[in-house]
């Protein structure tokens, strides 16, 4: 066996070293383009299981408008399997939507910039009796160097948010008119009217003709213990009704009605107002009390001895 001399092995032993960290070098560069393949395989699977999966049509359309991808979801809307799409073009397969739709693509090829939220009215090859509200976005696809090589195309069925989002501003334009209407009626009625909005009836609305005939200021709440001591009580005979005995309150608390009710109202400077009033609960459109309303009219009086005894109690 040849025998190597120690001069040789000390001109090798650099050499050595050198091959090693060179195939370390060599053996890292491959586990990481084994890790980069892993990476990227499931990279691929994700978006493979995302285009599949995700709630919205997605297409791919290269630069002559052909079909390169297409997920089941936006097959299904126009009428044909998958596989029936690729390398057609959207006039072959959806040939009633395709120039408008084309308009759009071509703008987007041009300019680079995507249209974002685009909404539309159309049936489709699938439901051709059925218009339906879509809600589209395109967007340029373009390669690492820059270079465009189609668009991707996101459709979204909104019919149904349409339908409710309409429906919704029917209902507020009722609400206003009707709370138009009720404003207006309040303000010509000659009758004294009061509107409260809850069952507590925090929030009474008074009407022109009872701020008058209650002496109240304009928007005052009409209540005799609201902020400002005004003074005035109610009596009903010659009993003081404590508040939550107004006909009004009783309505909104109970939803019983009140009609016909006689009630005296006496002022700071003895002056009686007898008035006869009705009361009547408000219901919501499932039937539950949500307020009241009241009206009352300015009543004949009583004979003044007679008012006077019953209301400072005198038998």
């Amino acid at each position: 066996m040849p025998v190597v001399s120690a001069e040789l092995l000390l001109m090798l032993m650099p050499l050595a070293a050198v091959i090693a960290i060179l195939l370390g070098w060599q053996q890292q560069r491959l586990a990481d383009a084994r890790s980069d393949s892993l990476d990227t395989h499931r990279a691929v699977l994700t978006l493979e299981a995302a285009f599949a999966h995700v709630p919205v049509g997605l297409a791919v359309l290269d630069l002559d408008l052909r079909f390169v991808r297409i997920n089941r979801l936006l097959a299904d809307i126009n009428g044909l399997p998958v596989e029936d799409h690729i390398g057609k073009s959207i006039h072959d397969v959806i040939p009633e939507l395709a120039p408008a739709a084309e308009l759009r693509i071509r703008q987007v090829m041009t300019t680079g910039a995507p249209i974002l939220g685009s909404v539309f009215e159309s049936a489709t090859p699938a439901r051709p009796h059925a218009r339906r509200v879509w809600r589209e976005s395109i967007h340029p696809l373009i390669d690492r160097n820059g270079a465009l090589l189609g668009v991707t195309v996101v459709i979204e069925e909104i019919t149904e948010q349409q339908r409710l989002a309409s429906a919704l501003q029917d209902s507020q334009r009722r609400e206003q008119r009707r709370t138009s209407e009720l404003e207006g009626l309040m303000q010509a009625a000659p009758a004294a009217l009061f509107l409260a909005s809850d069952r507590e009836c925090r929030r009474i609305k008074a009407n022109p003709a009872a701020e008058r005939l209650l002496r109240l200021r304009r928007g005052e709440n009409p209540t005799p213990d609201a902020p400002g001591n005004r003074a005035f009580a109610v009596y009903a005979g010659g009993t003081l009704l404590p508040l939550d005995q107004f006909p009004l309150q009783r309505a909104a608390a109970t939803g019983e009605e009140v009609r016909g009710e006689t009630l005296t109202v006496r002022f700071a400077d003895d002056e009686r107002l007898h008035v006869v009033i009705n009361a009547l609960p408000l219901r919501d459109e499932a039937g539950e009390v949500v307020g009241a309303v009241a009206g009352f009219i300015e009543a004949p009086s009583a004979r003044p001895a007679e008012m006077t005894d019953k209301v400072c109690g005198v038998r």
